[in-house]
């Protein structure tokens, strides 16, 4: 039986032999050499709008943790929400990225365990409110004010719609304490044990579960008492991931490509839902690629040129990305990080 890091290495692998395979069959290449048909200046702001939303998904955060009481500067959320990026670029797993900020930020001034979980989990919750708005308010522009129809499946845009609307209200049940020692007092014993009681260990001198969901109740009702900081946090999570598709809309300028942006915010909201859905292979390689591809030719754009769309995007979006945050890890101590995940030493 492989290793947890053999598992990654295999799936991994498995990832580039499927984009291998898209890559052989939609051509991109042919689209990509035509001289003179990408315009360099164009893309390079299409990264660098990329890049602008990684700030705005920081600030995001950070504006919570502050709100909190928690006393962390900008660069040190950003150098630990790279981090988390990174973990979860290389491994899929689910709620990764709120499990690896929860981690690094937990011991920092006025930061235990209970506040970053609940900022976290507040970032989810707002995260996915301001998703479903732009994606409703897309609807609403194409199919209303333009007369239109929706490019891809309806139906998918609702379960995209629907899937933000469970999560968001998971996430934000799970933040009533008394809800957590509810279910804490009705779990079964081994689950306590093995799991519950080794979030706030009495071991380690905490208070045990019943604290640590108190601290989160005390967190959450600091953010209550100020609304503005919400506010602004919903509305930086919504620039980052209108960033994401603002960087699809421009690389298919940049390719000659004239898309309507609020029909490029749609068809970014099916392929985020794939993304979100993938816990499998690291960043869906060669899986969120294909989709993004499918869902611009169901627009009309020919498969080559949707193609050279979706490798230009994902080159900013996904190996970009990639590099800026491994490179911020490296710096910031990433390895400690995932030996926690894969429980192996890194050698």
């Amino acid at each position: 039986m492989p290793s947890r890091r053999g598992w990654v290495r295999l799936l991994t692998a498995l990832g580039f032999v499927l984009f291998a395979a898209y890559l052989a069959y939609t051509n991109p290449f042919s689209v990509l050499l035509e001289a003179g048909r990408l315009d360099p200046w164009l893309y390079a702001w299409a990264v660098a709008v990329d890049m602008v939303g990684l700030v705005f998904l920081a600030g995001s955060w950070h504006v919570l943790l502050r709100a909190m009481g928690a006393r962390l500067s900008l660069w040190k959320t950003a150098q630990v929400t790279f981090a988390g990026l990174f973990v979860v670029f290389l491994f899929p797993v689910p709620s990764g990225f709120e499990i690896v900020r929860a981690i690094l930020v937990k011991d920092e001034e006025g930061c235990g365990l209970g506040t970053a979980v609940s900022s976290v989990m507040v970032s989810k919750v707002y995260y996915y409110v301001a998703f479903s708005a732009l994606i409703l308010t897309a609807a609403y522009v194409v199919t209303v004010l333009g007369g239109g129809a929706i490019p891809v499946q309806p139906l998918l845009v609702w379960l995209v719609v629907a899937y933000a609307a469970l999560n968001t209200l998971v996430f934000g049940v799970l933040l009533s304490p008394r809800l957590l020692i509810s279910l804490y007092g009705g779990s079964p014993g081994w689950l306590r044990r093995r799991l519950l009681d080794r979030v706030y260990s009495p071991e380690l001198g905490l208070g045990g579960f019943s604290a640590f969901a108190e601290e989160m109740g005390r967190a959450t009702a600091a953010l209550r008492r100020r609304p503005a900081a919400s506010l602004l946090s919903v509305l930086m999570a919504g620039l980052h991931w209108g960033s994401g598709a603002l960087t699809t809309y421009l690389v298919a300028l940049s390719l000659g490509v004239p898309v309507s942006i609020w029909v490029v915010i749609l068809v970014y909201g099916v392929v985020e839902f794939i993304q979100q859905l993938n816990v499998v292979i690291p960043s869906g390689l060669g899986v969120v690629d294909a989709g993004l591809t499918g869902a611009l030719v169901v627009t009309g754009i020919p498969l080559s040129v949707a193609a050279a769309i979706s490798l230009l995007t994902r080159l900013a979006t996904y190996w970009l990305e990639l590099v800026v945050c491994g490179l911020v890890s490296l710096r910031f101590g990433y390895r400690e990080v995932l030996k926690e995940i894969t429980a192996e030493p890194l050698r």
